[in-house]
């Protein structure tokens, strides 16, 4: 009874911080895009889609560095993955497939580089069961950016 407590205030106060952020991560700064609209392509069975990444202040200064970058306590990115649409020769997004947000606090995620990862498909449906296991052991390859994919381009 315990353990099922313990893990529905885990669940809850997921729900919680993302609502929070959910509140105005769009006015953050723009990373970048990308679409990944075939099925060649290594990560379409999971990521096919419109991509959007956006940075709190505190990660854009670390996004912006490059490689070997360290980003400090309290860098919050989003990911967006939405569905694609082709209409008379355009992309569009589709429906909300996933929205996704790293948390760096060091102190709170240490068994995942100091990152806490949180992800919900387009109904607001919980994602991430384990963040190591369902998120960083895939990140772990890119240890040297400080386990984030994205790169900055002006």
């Amino acid at each position: 009874m315990v353990k099922v407590a313990m893990l529905s205030a885990g669940i809850l106060a997921s729900v919680i911080f993302a609502q929070k952020v959910f509140e105005n991560y769009k006015s953050w700064n723009h990373v970048k895009s990308m679409v990944i609209h075939s099925p060649q392509h290594p990560l379409y069975e999971p990521f096919g889609g419109i991509h959007h990444i956006y940075a709190n202040d505190k990660a854009m200064q670390a996004i912006k560095l490059g490689k070997g970058r360290k980003f400090p306590e309290g860098s919050v990115l989003v990911f967006l993955l939405y569905d694609i649409e082709e209409a008379k020769g355009a992309f569009t997004e589709g429906a909300k497939k996933i929205e996704a947000f790293m948390v760096k606090d060091s102190s709170k995620y240490p068994s995942t580089g100091g990152w806490g990862f949180f992800a919900y498909d387009g109904r607001g449906n919980n994602l991430v069961k384990d963040m190591k296991q369902d998120c960083f052991n895939c990140h772990a390859q890119v240890k040297d950016m400080d386990y984030v994919f994205s790169r900055y381009k002006e």
